[in-house]
């Protein structure tokens, strides 16, 4: 018979909602019948038991289920572990049994007289691999997953074990091995061991076993744990139980070292413990001594591991348990906190046989003690030590034998001959927040919370008892994250008249409302504002408190000092200190709450309303905050304006260097150009994107005074023309302005050297410059302008005028015109004869310029001017004319001769004639040549006249080939006039004819001027060798209108 669905049901859906992971793992059994056995539920209909039909958060903590099993013999003993169930029953039989996979039951055999084993003590590893039974007789087996029968351990006589403490580095361990293990025995003794599989085929297991303690009251090991330190892994604390004393020993012992055949790793910790034992004996009659311990597994970084948290000791008078705490122990020392003894419960229905009864077992989960009767299994909370469970089995003579836990996959299970229990946990922390608030331990009821209406009920406990004990600011913080109306909240912090408890509710609430919310978010984000503004104004008159008793305490000191007093000395500087210390204080809340404020600010950004901010920073006088403020919204125009208005030019400055657009620079430059000059300029040259021309009205509200430094617009200018690059000519016309201006007339560099940098492209205007130079008196960037404009003869006579000889001559060499040079260099040779400067300088000037003589200048002499000072320079020109007439002529010879040679060519040419054959035909129809008129050329060449007229014709351009129409239409129509002529009748008179015989002479000639036109465009050239054949290499050798006619011509031409 299979097992019932709806109890599958029911596991599956409180599995999720169990602490820890719990789940129900029978449901996994095999629906297959094996060796006669039969799974099958009962439900009791007792109190504490929930249908299966109710939902899981419906379902009670606690709920027993049963699975029967039909044995032929009954149950001895049970362990569970990692999901593994392992039965041993009578018949010498061990059943392993897969919760998770329905047909993973395996049968194996004891290797002893199946009517021996009555009893035996079985312990299952926390892998489910490894099995070690031990009976009362001593004889210890050891099984291993997959073995048909378990084998005896040889090296194990005599020895009942009682106890094991596996070793959690192997709870996930890959390995076969348990690694080191301890085992407590019948007879007080400690041993040390590690179970191997070894070979299957070995009918016995030689496992070494080394004896490593012995207590010092020789009893029965009931309880043994070992736990590593979970920061010092190589530190361990093993706890021995017996059924009076529990045994704590702290101390070094390295489990990666020793494994194996070695020395026992555990003896010298032992040994050394129980020497000077430390232990918790509990007087009277020996108890249970079932000793458990209850582990949670916690992360560091990416690594999780096992920790014991909780243990508890079956003793005579209740159950001992406590917390265990892992920190700096050393041996000797405890790793017990908070530990007490509950006395145990009565039992709900009182005989005389259950009241005098102690638990045989127990089991620990997060927070609670489950104990195992003989009928019956309770649960007590460990928070309050009420029962919290208790369930009897439904027969009355059954009775309980065991009760074990599953530590991996935390299941509880108890066990009778015939019965198997599970003792399923469902939400095991369900009420245990109201345990806590019960306590005011209100941190650790919110942790245990399930919804928000117990955490909303936890809070506001926990808002009440602050505000009852004054500690108005953390409930203030508490009721925010409540569900109390706020203007309740509001007005009884108001009533306290303490701005910073206001402040801290409502901050508090600000962090509850959703995003969503904006106008609650703006309200509170206002209102918090206007409070954190009264808060800083109070502080301040705190400060200016201090500082006061800090003047008269001075004042005091002068007394002091004038009438000197130990007593009084000492007790002002005291006085003195504390005072200081705290206006200290008051500085550093200031301080707090100012960051406070602008993170406020910041962050609620967007919810707050300028308007209102604005507002609130001026009444109270804030200035600090509204710059702050202003700046975050990048509101800058506004900040530059109130700095303008506090006349703090260069704090302006500074904003508009940061956060500065180019229409702020433009809007405020004037005012801080007046002011501020070179911090404005230093700025202006930082800002790349501005226009120059748009600052110009600023820098003419620049009144530049000569003691005041370098003038700050030319500075400016000059580095948006050198730097910039700026191409505006507004600015060139304005920088040339101040420079006219603010240059000297003995110095001209500085002007002189622009005009002649941005002359060439005409940057600026240069009449502008010239009327701007002249009005100043510039005279050197006047000439220069003049020569600029190509009015060279005004810039030599303005030169002269002011008697710059040399600039003169600089400008009279700058013309193209070779006249006009020389009639300037003769101006001033004229200027230089009218000056009366001496001859040899005027000489001088004739050999420097290149282009004049001594006859040039000799009629600008006075008459009797005496020769003797340019006698030589005279000489030298008169040899000069005569190598030149020389020249001259024979030039003129040359050219006499080429005129004869062209002249004897041009005779020979009308002599010259070319021989044709017969036989010769035009080279474009390939007709006979004699047809008709034809033209021959040297190449030998011969065509037609109307052939190569239309070869002609057809390669020409437009434009001749219209030439030559109209040229041979002239000669048409010329020669009909010709046939008109002579048809016409002879006039009677003498004086007719004439007229007629001229008219004809003249057709003739006008023909005879067409024809040779003509021939000059026909036959300039042979079109087979001369410039048309090369320019018709590109064409193709048939042309479309070729191909159109013959189709056949594209065949013609094929490879």
């Amino acid at each position: 018979m299979s097992l019932l669905d709806d109890y599958a049901d029911y596991q599956s859906s409180a599995r999720h909602h169990q602490q820890n992971g719990a789940q129900s793992s029978a449901a996994a059994f095999s629906s297959q019948p094996q060796d006669g056995l039969a799974l099958d539920v009962n439900e009791f209909d007792t109190d504490g038991y929930i249908a299966t039909t109710l939902e899981a958060e419906d379902a009670p903590v606690f709920s027993l289920d049963t699975v029967q099993f039909r044995v032929p013999n009954k149950i001895i003993s049970l362990a569970v572990s990692n999901d593994i169930l392992v039965l041993v029953i009578e018949g010498a039989k061990v059943l392993r049994i897969k919760l998770q996979e329905a047909h993973s039951i395996a049968e194996a055999s004891v290797p002893v007289n199946p009517t021996s084993l009555r009893a035996c003590n079985v312990f299952l590893d926390p892998s489910g691999r490894h099995l070690l039974l031990s009976t009362p007789q001593g004889e210890s087996f050891y099984y291993y997953e997959g073995w048909d029968a378990a084998k005896p351990l040889s090296r194990f006589k005599n020895m009942e074990v009682t106890a094991v403490a596996w070793n959690s580095s192997a709870w996930s361990s890959a390995t076969s091995s348990t690694r080191t293990i301890l085992l407590g025995t019948h007879d007080g003794k400690v041993y040390e061991t590690e179970l191997r599989p070894g070979s299957e085929k070995a009918k016995r297991s030689d496992i070494a076993v080394h004896c490593v303690a012995e207590l010092p009251v020789r009893e029965r090991v009931t309880g043994l744990a070992m736990e590593a330190f979970p920061a010092r892994r190589k530190h361990h604390l093993v706890l021995i139980t017996t059924g009076t004393r529990m045994y704590q020993i702290v101390g070094a012992a390295d489990l990666e070292s020793q494994t194996g055949d070695k020395s026992a790793v555990f003896e010298a910790m032992l040994r050394n413990g129980l020497t000077n034992p430390n232990f918790q004996e509990i007087p009277g009659m020996p108890g249970p001594g079932a000793l458990t311990v209850h582990h949670r597994e916690t992360r560091a970084g990416s690594r999780a591991h096992i920790v014991a948290t909780d243990f508890a000791w079956l003793t005579s008078m209740g159950v001992f348990f406590g917390r265990l705490t892992f920190g700096a122990q050393e041996a000797g020392d405890s790793v017990v906190e908070n530990a007490a003894l509950i006395p145990y419960p009565a039992p709900s229905s009182s005989t005389d046989i259950s009241s005098t009864e102690q638990p045989s077992s127990l089991s620990l989960t997060e927070f609670h003690i489950l104990l195992q009767y003989s009928d019956r299994v309770c649960a007590l909370n460990m928070l309050n030590s009420k029962v919290a469970y208790e369930q009897t089995i439904g027969s009355s003579d059954e009775t309980l034998q065991g009760l074990t836990v599953d530590e991996t996959k935390h299941t509880c299970w108890l066990y009778s001959p015939a019965n198997i229990y599970e003792l399923v946990v469902t939400d095991e922390d369900r009420d245990v927040w109201g345990i806590y608030l019960s306590r005011h331990q209100f941190d650790m009821a919110l942790e245990h919370c399930y919804n928000d209406m117990q955490r909303d009920m936890v809070l506001r406990a926990q808002a009440e008892h602050l505000f009852a004990a004054e500690d108005y600011v953390q409930s203030a913080e508490c009721f925010a994250r409540t569900s109390v109306n706020f203007e309740e909240v509001v007005l009884r912090f108001m009533e306290k008249k303490d701005n910073m408890v206001l402040r801290s509710y409502l901050v508090a609430k600000l962090k509850t409302l959703r995003k969503q919310d904006h106008t609650q978010i703006t309200l509170l984000v206002m209102w918090l504002v206007e409070i954190y503004l009264s808060i800083i104004g109070d502080i301040e008159t705190k400060l200016a408190s201090a500082g006061m008793a800090i003047a008269s305490s001075s004042v005091t000191q002068m007394n002091t000092t004038a009438e000197p007093s130990s007593s009084s000395s000492s007790a002002s500087n005291n006085s003195s200190e504390s005072v200081l210390s705290v206006k200290a204080a008051y500085n550093r809340e200031k301080s707090d709450m100012q960051k406070e404020l602008h993170a406020l600010v910041e962050e609620h950004k967007q919810a707050v309303d300028p308007k209102t901010t604005y507002q609130l920073a001026e009444s109270h006088g804030r200035r600090d905050f509204w710059l702050f403020y202003a700046s975050l919204c990048g509101d800058y125009e506004r900040i530059v304006e109130y700095w303008m208005e506090k006349e703090e030019c260069v704090r302006a400055i500074e904003v508009l260097g940061h956060y500065g657009t180019p229409e702020m620079f433009y809007k405020y430059s004037p005012a801080l150009m007046s002011a501020e000059p070179v911090a404005l300029v230093d700025v202006l040259m930082r800002q790349p994107k501005l226009t120059p021309n748009k600052l110009i009205p600023a820098f003419m509200r620049y009144g530049h005074e000569p003691s005041g430094g370098a003038n700050q617009s030319i500075r400016y200018l000059r580095f948006c023309i050198q730097k910039q690059m700026c191409r505006d000519p507004v600015v060139y016309n304005y920088y040339l302005t101040l420079l006219v201006k603010e240059s000297d007339t003995d110095d001209e560099s500085e002007l002189m050297s622009f005009l002649t940098t941005y002359g060439k492209d005409m940057l600026y205007d240069p009449d502008y410059a010239l009327r701007m130079c002249k009005r100043f008196r510039r005279i050197q960037s006047c000439v220069h302008l003049y020569s600029l404009l190509r009015l060279y003869e005004d810039a030599v006579e303005l030169a002269l005028k002011q008697g710059d000889i040399e600039l003169a001559q600089i400008h009279a060499e700058r013309p193209d015109d070779d006249k006009l040079c020389k009639r300037l260099w003769l101006k001033i040779a004229q200027h230089m004869i009218q000056a009366k400067q001496p001859a040899s300088e005027v000489m001088e000037l004739v050999r420097r310029s290149d282009r004049l003589g001594v006859e040039d200048i000799l009629p600008f002499f006075p008459d009797f001017t005496r020769v003797d000072d340019f006698k030589d320079d005279i000489c030298v020109a008169l040899e000069d004319y005569e190598l030149q007439i020389q020249d001259l002529r024979g030039e003129m010879d040359e050219a006499t001769r080429t005129a004869e040679a062209m002249q004897r060519d041009m005779s020979s040419l009308k002599n010259r004639f070319a021989i044709l054959s017969t036989k010769e035909t035009c080279q474009v129809c390939s007709q006979p040549l004699w047809l008709r008129q034809f033209y021959v050329f040297p190449c030998q060449h011969s065509f037609h006249s109307d052939c190569l007229t239309r070869r002609v014709v057809g390669s020409c351009n437009r434009v001749q080939r219209r030439r030559i129409q109209e040229l041979q239409a002239q000669i048409v129509e010329i020669t009909k006039q010709r046939r008109q002529l002579r048809l016409t009748p002879l006039m009677s008179k003498t004086k007719g004819a004439g007229k007629q015989t001229e008219s004809d002479e003249q057709l003739e000639q006008q023909q005879r001027r067409a024809k040779q036109q003509l021939d000059a465009l026909v036959a300039g050239e042979c079109v087979l060798c001369g410039e048309v054949m090369i320019k018709s290499i590109a064409e193709p050798f048939i042309s479309m209108d070729q191909t159109t006619v013959n189709a056949g011509a594209d065949d013609a031409w094929s490879i």
